[in-house]
């Protein structure tokens, strides 16, 4: 079922550490209030219509027509609610981050109790089955904004520092412990290991790697990037 949210306006923050409030930040792109206020059932058939277009065609190649016609409204109607498909692209993808901040939540409130490594494995563990269990969503978030370098870029801008953001507050957390190598440039690390854990993540699922095989490619990840920041 899709997530249908109101207007995202706050960004992820924390307080000595621990996420109080983790949500997407104000959006590059917004539907328009008149969407907002459709009933949830017509907003839901909108979104549904259009997260199979995007993610069967790729951002490029999909076609208003199909949307607008399997929303089964006129084609006047979107562009009261939306300015362009990149506004209604990027509302889906807004979704799309909702849910896997909600997935991550449990994961982040005991985020202390853990290892380093216990959180590393957790971070992959719920990247993965978010992937896993909705492969149209997925197919949307990576596949679409990586074959279209502009939308890459507004992509990365919008959600990337979210995603950084909590390794530097786990590296935070291991630097107060006295366990991160003398010299380590948190926010650098911090943005090395997100891009790895999310092209490991995004080359595990494009490459259907069965579980066995994926633990053993994250178990090894993870010991690389132990020896590297760790003492």
């Amino acid at each position: 079922m899709l997530l249908t949210t109101e207007k995202p306006n706050a960004i992820m923050t924390s307080e000595s550490h621990d996420f109080k409030v983790m949500s997407v930040q104000g959006a590059i792109h917004m539907p328009k209030q008149t969407f907002f206020n459709l009933p949830m059932e017509k907003r839901q058939k909108i979104e549904q219509a259009a997260l199979d277009e995007f993610s069967e065609y790729g951002f490029d190649n999909s076609n208003m027509n199909r949307i607008v016609a399997q929303s089964k409204i006129a084609k006047g109607s979107f562009y009261q609610y939306f300015d362009d498909k990149k506004d209604l692209y990027f509302h889906l993808i807004d979704s799309l981050v909702t849910r896997k901040i909600d997935l991550f939540k449990p994961f982040l409130d005991g985020y202390k109790h853990n290892s380093f490594a216990t959180n590393l494995r957790e971070m992959f563990r719920s990247g993965l089955e978010f992937a896993d269990s909705d492969p149209k969503y997925y197919q949307l978030g990576e596949d679409s904004a990586y074959k279209n370098p502009a939308l890459l870029q507004e992509f990365i801008e919008k959600y990337n520092p979210m995603a950084v953001d909590i390794y530097i507050k786990l590296l935070e957390y291991s630097s107060e412990k006295e366990e991160l190598r003398e010299g380590i440039n948190i926010p650098v690390t911090a943005s090395f290991i997100s891009s790895l854990v999310n092209q490991t993540t995004i080359n595990l699922i494009a490459n259907a790697v069965p579980a066995a095989q994926r633990n053993e490619v994250i178990a090894e990840l993870i010991g690389f990037i132990e020896r590297a920041v760790l003492k």
